[in-house]
């Protein structure tokens, strides 16, 4: 997956759900939205009516490079995909691989070859027509150790290319499941323009930031460093693939201050705001021209605990300290509402997501009769908990954001009603990360998030062969957990699949290596003259093409 901003490395990304640096979140009673929800009624406008005017998003983050290759954040990805290229293969609503550029493909029997054709009539926006030498190309680059593609375990069961003609490609792989997946994440690059471009140079060659030229259904303009990107609609993208956009501009602007992104969405200097924070939300609750769209993002946030500690060696513990965590108000103080206690590592956003599934519950009786039953208790009557005369303190570790900090808060009054004393301890995220992946793992616990893919692939995460290594800092080691993280990426079934995937969350919420937090809703604002804004879980600029605008007198900007 894609790291955002703030990513660690490649594979993984720490989720972006900050409150803002000043303000206050809504308290719990006023959590729910005030504002109209987009699936308002459309006005009965003709589709040729709705063509023309120019639509201003607006975020917090800036896209860095609109070269697939290299890009690491979230925001770069979303224009990749949606906006400036095409990818070979899309993906609809239910995740199932749609055609895009490839007309078509057709593996062999064993799923070890995959041929694909391409359509006939995509061009480069310099009139150049797209082939499969320019796939050829992006695979060769992907692969290639001296290029800092972001996601290389989307390809690592995919070994080799072959162009049979300028529309055919035949790749030869491993069998494994969701085999298509990366390349609905990945746009296709030009080979005319970058085959001569060296590897190890493609990241700070100016196609990605100053001058890209896409195949998609918008056209790059130009690039403000810092403050916008400027599209135009491509008027010969096909039909079939979504057609002409409906909008002749669209101005992407990056604009940090919230309360200044909220001041120009309510002035209508701004049209649309991609992931609205919770204070923001509150600034714009009054405002009746103020649309809100929502999607289960997939993000969730949680406690990591440090096994090698003696404190969180026993599941039991894990699990009482996570039974004292009043999930539900986290939900409400830190997201406004916007999201859900999570039971485990696999969320609403995926098709295997078992409604069922539910969090442990709330109950400081309960985790507190665990820890005497692990053999903590409070033996001095000091109100702490001991065990062999070591009291039970720990101190949990986050970057310094408002909304870490509100967990720590509560998080500290909730185990302290236990008898487990909790320090929080903040660093800046470079001082943070060498204390949780270094390896000598110098932390109790901490607070982080993640944002997944639909291709559950997380033997990084958890496997006992990986202890050590960056991303799997619990030190939590399971075998019969590994032996269902192996079967998951190679189970092409989707029965058996959703089966394992079944297991893999139960076996990991006996444990408790995480306290799983909550899964984020994710919030974006338009003025009321935008229509056609339905996001979901593959991202805020799925739909692009078919976003619009409509003033009370008919006309467009």
């Amino acid at each position: 997956m894609k790291p955002g901003s703030t990513g660690w490395a490649a594979g993984f990304m720490i989720v972006t759900i900050a409150l803002a640096a000043c303000g206050e979140t809504p308290p719990s009673d006023q959590a729910a939205p005030g504002w109209t929800s987009s699936t308002r009624t459309e006005p009965a406008v003709p589709e040729s009516e709705r063509y023309g005017g120019t639509l201003v998003v607006a975020g917090r983050g800036d896209p860095v490079s609109m070269n697939s290759l290299v890009s690491t954040d979230f925001e770069s990805e979303q224009h990749q995909v949606h906006v400036l290229f095409v990818t070979l293969v899309s993906n609809d609503a239910d995740y199932e691989p749609q055609p895009y550029l490839a007309a078509s493909w057709e593996f062999d029997a064993d799923t070890s070859e995959v041929v694909f054709r391409l359509r006939h009539d995509l061009e480069w926006h310099d009139g150049t027509p797209v082939t499969s030498r320019d796939v050829a190309f992006t695979f060769d680059r992907l692969k290639n150790p001296a290029v800092p593609f972001p996601n290389p375990s989307y390809f690592d069961y995919w070994d080799a290319a072959e162009v049979i003609d300028p529309v055919t490609i035949r790749f030869f792989l491993r069998p494994h499941a969701n085999a298509l997946y990366g390349w609905t994440r990945t746009a296709i690059m030009p080979e005319h323009i970058l085959g001569d471009v060296p590897p190890e140079d493609l990241e700070s060659h100016s196609f990605g930031t100053m001058s890209p030229v896409g195949n998609g259904p918008f056209r790059f303009v130009e690039r403000v460093p810092g403050d916008r990107w400027v599209f135009e609609a491509n008027p010969g993208f096909p039909k079939e693939l979504g057609g002409r956009p409906y909008v002749d501009r669209l101005v992407y602007r990056q604009i940090p201050d919230e309360f200044a992104l909220a001041a120009a969405l309510r002035t209508g200097e701004v049209d649309l705001v991609i992931d609205a924070s919770p204070s923001m939300l509150d600034q714009v609750r009054d405002d009746a021209e103020v649309i809100s769209t929502s999607y289960s993002a997939p993000e969730y946030a949680f406690i990591a605990w440090n096994s090698r500690r003696t404190e969180f060696t026993d599941p039991l513990v894990r699990r009482a300290l996570t039974m004292a965590i009043d999930r539900e108000t986290l939900v409400q103080v830190v997201l406004g509402g916007n999201g859900t206690v999570a039971p485990g590592p696999v969320g609403p956003w995926h098709w295997a997501y078992d409604s069922a599934w539910a969090p442990l519950p709330y109950s400081s009786v309960d985790a507190a009769a665990l820890l005497d039953q692990a053999g903590w208790t409070d033996s001095d009557g000091d109100g702490t908990r001991d065990r062999d005369g070591e009291p039970f303190r720990f101190e949990l570790l986050a970057t310094p954001r408002r909304d870490w900090a509100a967990i720590q808060t509560l998080v500290q009054a909730s185990l302290g009603e236990i008898g487990v004393e909790v320090e929080p301890v903040v660093r800046e995220q470079g001082a943070l990360i060498p204390l949780v992946i270094g390896a000598d793992r110098r932390f109790d616990a901490v607070i982080i998030g993640w944002a997944r893919d639909v291709p559950l692939n997380d033997i990084d995460l958890w496997a006992c062969d990986q202890v050590g290594q960056p991303f799997q800092f619990t030190s939590y080691c399971n075998p019969d957990l590994d032996a269902v993280l192996d079967a998951i990426p190679l189970e092409a079934d989707r029965t058996r699949l959703r089966s394992l995937i079944g297991r893999y969350h139960e076996l990991v919420v006996a444990d408790q290596p995480y306290t799983f937090l909550y899964y984020v809703d994710r919030v974006d604002l338009a003025r009321a003259r935008v229509y056609g804004t339905d996001m979901d879980s593959r991202g805020d600029w799925v739909n692009v093409v078919r976003w619009w605008v409509h003033d009370d007198d008919g006309e467009s900007r």
